[in-house]
């Protein structure tokens, strides 16, 4: 389902571009997608239930999306058309692919033991852009204790891992090809 997922999000952030609405366009989706975030199983039982025709699917499009702009909206209704409501989530991970290539940007999930201040961020920022040469990160924070000290940093499939614990991990391996 991921492949569908792709070309809804694909064909929704073309429409985007050439009717020159992609952050409009980003930040709708994102709503829909905070708002039904938690109704996963409830929008499979809605595509899934043989006994609802596409009439009763879209109405239920019209009522829930309806202030939505007419090109996502539109979307909305040929997924309830096609049975695929349950794929909303998925389709906003792929068009959030391709709104941060777009804007060559991305985000990073950095670990930590502790809160790190924003002086902090703004050098993990500047060396995360140096390293990936993104010209935007945007950054969600966590704490992991069992880093001990350091910080690991993860944007896409980039891992950067300043903590002690790796430092640790590395100084093991080390012993262990010398033995």
């Amino acid at each position: 389902m991921a492949d569908v997922a792709k070309k809804y999000a694909k064909a929704l952030f073309d429409v985007s571009i050439d009717k020159d609405r992609l952050d409009l366009m980003y930040e709708e989706l994102k709503v829909v997608n905070d708002a039904t975030q938690q109704y996963q199983q409830e929008l499979k039982a809605i595509d899934s239930n043989p006994s609802k025709p596409a009439s009763e699917r879209r109405k239920f499009v019209g009522i829930v999306f309806g202030e939505a702009n007419y090109y996502l909206k539109n979307m909305l209704m040929i997924l309830a058309n096609n049975r695929h409501l349950a794929l909303i989530n998925s389709i906003f991970k792929e068009f959030t692919s391709f709104y941060n290539a777009h804007y060559n940007q991305d985000t990073a999930i950095v670990e930590s033991v502790y809160q790190l201040t924003e002086e902090e961020l703004d050098r993990i920022r500047n060396l995360i852009i140096n390293k990936t040469k993104l010209s935007n990160v945007h950054i969600i924070t966590k704490i992991n204790p069992d880093l001990i000290g350091g910080f690991r940093v993860k944007v896409g499939t980039t891992v950067l891992d300043g903590s002690v614990k790796n430092d640790l991990e590395q100084i093991e391996r080390k012993f262990r090809r010398v033995n």
